[in-house]
């Protein structure tokens, strides 16, 4: 069994390299449809899929996790998300795409090296003591996202051996180049950023927020959790906050082991309050993971999505950024989010489910557990 599994691996990674040969790590695009992998599509096929937003696709096929994609006001799609863990990836830093329609995706490589512009500038990186020398990359960017707020753009990401803050673009162009501000926080991870009416707030994990000084160099105000209802939280990462008319959607993801599923979900909750409280936790978007949402040129919705089934376990690109088409409807007192491909919508069974643990709390049986641990 050993070694036809040996055998099996070296035949993939055999693939892989004469896929890469002849490829600079900055050229590397979609690769051509055909077939071994039916999630890989051609450029006119996603365009399709876009146009039904109906079902979901694989929108670029390079290996990524947490997936996060920006609309932003130069008429570009920039996706970015983590390119190297702490036991893959060779280049640890900010690897940015862009994209005109969300089918052809364009590199612009590595916007921001940790190994090169970290150390020209002395980053707080390198700051952080390391927990595991001997992994492949002890140092790792986790979860980058991109914004632009005040004329530029912004990168908050965090550290794999915990701690977080921004990049900031000095040119006021995506592709950089980057200085990096001070750390905000030596501990916990996934970044994110709000403004509204002038203010700019800095949120991490799944629920801490506080409000940051005018040049976000750091915060103007303790951090506190968003408050919610009922007795589970949202989630453990992924925070995400959006606004739709007056009312706040608080979004973080999470994987429970004593949910029937076992899946990596988005959640979310709604309230007319910045800080909350928040009301009914829901599931969002079922095998979503760490994700975002986003609207295309012709106001349709969509949410990254990464890690869930519908990828080809045989892949060595299994981590990749696919699209799941939603709509989002906003009432006089709620939004509600319609997942219109159903091997993301959460089920009745999986919102009864969480509306239980609203009222019961994580099981005793997982306290001092991981969230995601399942009994053998």
């Amino acid at each position: 069994m050993r070694f036809r599994l040996m055998i099996r691996h070296l035949f993939m990674l055999s693939l892989l390299l004469a896929g890469l040969s002849g490829c600079s790590k900055s050229s590397l695009q979609d690769k051509p449809s055909g077939q071994s992998n039916p999630n890989i599509l051609t450029e006119d096929q996603k365009l399709e899929r876009i146009e039904s937003h109906d079902r979901a696709f694989l929108a670029l096929n390079e290996k990524i996790r947490d997936p996060f994609i920006l609309a932003a006001p130069d008429g570009y799609f920039y996706l970015t998300g983590t390119a190297a863990g702490s036991h893959w990836g060779d280049t640890i830093g900010i690897h940015l795409w862009r994209s005109l329609d969300l089918a052809k995706w364009e590199s612009l490589g590595f916007v921001w090296d940790l190994y090169k512009d970290g150390e020209v500038q002395n980053s707080w990186h390198f700051s952080q003591p390391l927990k595991n020398p001997d992994f492949k990359n002890p140092r790792a960017v986790w979860a980058p996202e991109i914004h632009f707020l005040n004329s530029t753009f912004w990168i908050p990401h965090c550290l794999n051996i915990s701690g977080h803050g921004l990049l900031r673009s000095t040119t006021g162009k995506a592709e950089g180049p980057y200085e990096v501000y001070p750390m905000i926080a030596n501990k916990g991870i996934d970044a994110h950023l709000y403004q509204e009416n002038g203010d700019t707030y800095y949120l991490w994990g799944a629920d801490m927020i506080a409000r940051m000084d005018k040049d976000m160099k750091g915060l103007a105000e303790e951090p506190e959790k968003l408050r919610h209802d009922g007795k589970h939280p949202l989630g453990y990462e992924g925070v995400l906050l959006l606004k739709f008319d007056d009312k706040y959607v608080h979004i973080a993801s999470g994987r429970y082991g004593y949910e029937p599923t076992d899946t990596y979900d988005l959640y979310y909750a709604v309230s007319k309050n910045l800080k909350g409280p928040y009301g009914k936790r829901r599931m969002m978007i079922k095998n979503a993971g760490h994700g975002n949402l986003l609207q295309d040129h012709n106001g349709r919705w969509w949410s990254t999505a990464f890690d869930h089934a519908f990828i080809d376990p045989d892949n060595p690109l299994r981590w990749n950024c696919w699209l799941v088409p939603i709509d989002i409807e906003v009432t006089r007192d709620d939004v509600l989010v319609h997942v219109k491909d159903e091997r993301f919508r959460p089920t009745a069974e999986d919102q009864a489910f969480v509306s239980k643990l609203a009222e019961t709390g994580v099981p005793a049986a997982w306290e001092g557990k991981s969230p995601w641990w399942r009994p053998e």
